[in-house]
């Protein structure tokens, strides 16, 4: 049975540089408009950013996770115990 690997990401964008009241621009994910901005200044919903965070961390977590069923090597015959 294959295990699961969960990512959740919650950014805290409740600082006044995050939010644009003048100007939408697309967001640099999704491409809808909007006035939320990244830490770079960019324009991007706080959900894309979150799940494009998240997606980064699956993909570095699941390259590092290996499968724990690798078979035990096998005995010798005859061996002094």
């Amino acid at each position: 049975m294959a295990g699961r690997l969960v990512v959740r990401v919650h950014l805290d964008w409740t600082a006044p540089g995050h939010y644009d009241r003048d100007r939408s621009l697309p967001c640099r994910v999704c491409a809808t408009t909007t006035k939320m901005r990244d830490a770079k200044g960019a324009a991007c919903h706080q959900s894309c950013a979150e799940d494009e965070i998240a997606r980064e961390l699956l993909g570095a977590g699941q390259a590092l996770i290996t499968d724990e069923r690798v078979p035990a090597p096998a005995k010798t015959l005859g061996a002094a115990a």
